[in-house]
């Protein structure tokens, strides 16, 4: 006998991998789809994610504001086609670069802050399809300064604070509402990260009570959004910090342990009594401190999931049964490989994840220059998986016993 499952709604169905339940098909997730790819997906010039957007977003910015409010209208709506053609559940809004630029310098290149004080100078790659950072006069910060930023930190977190309370998940919320069914929308909030430079790294050691501090002011941020988002009907909060590359952890495994376990314990717990999921998301192979974040803090999601770097499925289901991914194929696979490459692998990949607790996509970013081909065979591979697990008996769809 068939189940009913084939009569779920996008919305239901990516309820039903949060819960750990096993939908019609496994919903699909994919963080950002660069604007050249997402073009040739959907036949016409469009804004969706990566450096091209930034490029695009500063040369609206330069065009006044109204151009600006243009451009963010059709962001949406490109991404929004883009999730529709693709049959993708989950809406997420990606990483912009939303500081206004002070001046355009030339076609390509745009300063943004002081010209006579601290700035940073951008430029357009047109070869390389990226935006990159040419210039920046930023003081860089040493060790010993992080007491006095953990001091001015503290001054500005509770109006920070109390600004996240306010506005956080609300343009979230607003298209949930448009949207209805037809998707599920995620917020972004609840980062707790020290930073990738090798002075921060440093502070870590040299400064472990202001580096506590000013984690403790990002948790106190962090809280508040949650209570923002919670109240507004969000159900799933991206978080997390990027701390580790192919390697391992940036941190230590004695640091993690000591300065953001705590805290990631406390916003874990909260968004468990607001019902918020909430996915812990870095790249990078973070085994050594996998225990940490899953089982100690107890996230329930884990994001950015990077097979390339030995987080496979199939080895952290052995690890988290229980555990909720989101994107997990290799943006270098999509990159290099063939469409049936791409296509054998994601349905290994769904097979490895038991077809419940899973969000199907890329891991990070589908970069410029990624064959539309090989993005249409990742998903093909999602709906086959569909249609053959429709066929099964109802008792084959249900979660297995603990």
């Amino acid at each position: 006998m068939k189940t009913d499952t084939a009569t779920l709604t996008p919305y239901e169905r990516c309820l039903a991998a949060i819960e750990g339940r096993s939908p019609d098909r496994v919903p699909a997730y994919t963080p950002t789809i660069c604007c050249d790819v997402a073009s040739k997906i959907l036949g016409r010039e469009v804004s969706t994610g990566g450096p091209s957007l930034w490029y695009a977003e500063a040369k609206a910015w330069i065009a006044g504001e109204d151009a600006h409010a243009e451009f963010e209208q059709r962001y949406e709506e490109d991404l929004l086609a883009l999730h529709r053609a693709l049959g993708i559940e989950v809406f997420r809004y990606g990483w912009r670069r939303t500081v206004r630029p002070t001046a355009q310098i030339d076609a390509h290149t745009f300063l943004y802050g002081d010209p006579k004080g601290a700035h940073q100078v951008w430029r357009w790659d047109a070869d390389v399809l990226n935006f990159v950072q040419a210039v920046d006069t930023t003081p860089r910060l040493q060790p010993e300064d992080w007491p006095a930023l953990a001091k001015q930190t503290q001054r500005t977190t509770d109006a920070r604070a109390a600004w996240a309370r306010a506005h956080a998940g609300v343009a979230e919320a607003e298209l949930q509402r448009r949207l209805g069914e037809e998707m599920m929308v995620v917020a972004g909030g609840g980062g707790l990260s020290v930073g990738h430079d090798e002075p921060s790294l440093m502070a870590c050691v040299l400064q472990p009570g202001a580096v506590a501090d000013i984690l403790d002011c990002q948790l106190e941020v962090a809280l508040a959004q949650m209570q923002g988002i919670a109240a507004r009907g969000i159900k799933v909060v991206l978080g997390g910090g990027d701390m580790a590359d192919k390697n391992g952890p940036m941190y230590s495994p004695a640091v993690f342990r000591s300065l953001i376990l705590p805290r990631l314990k406390v916003l874990a717990a909260r968004c468990s009594e607001l019902g918020l999921h909430y996915v812990w998301r870095t790249d990078g192979k973070i085994w050594l401190v996998s225990d940490m974040i899953f089982l100690e803090a107890g996230a329930p999601g884990y994001g950015e999931v990077d097979h390339d770097a030995g987080m496979t499925v199939d080895a952290i289901r052995k690890c988290y049964p229980d555990l909720v991914l989101w994107g997990t194929i290799s943006a270098d696979l999509l990159w290099r490989g063939t469409p049936g490459e791409v296509y054998r692998t994601c349905r290994q990949i769904i097979a490895d994840s038991g077809g419940k607790g899973y969000f199907h996509g890329c891991s990070n970013a589908v970069l410029p220059g990624t064959r539309p081909e090989n993005v249409w065979a990742m998903m093909r591979a999602r709906d086959d998986d569909g249609r053959e697990r429709r066929s099964l008996p109802e008792a084959d769809l249900q979660p297995s016993s603990p």
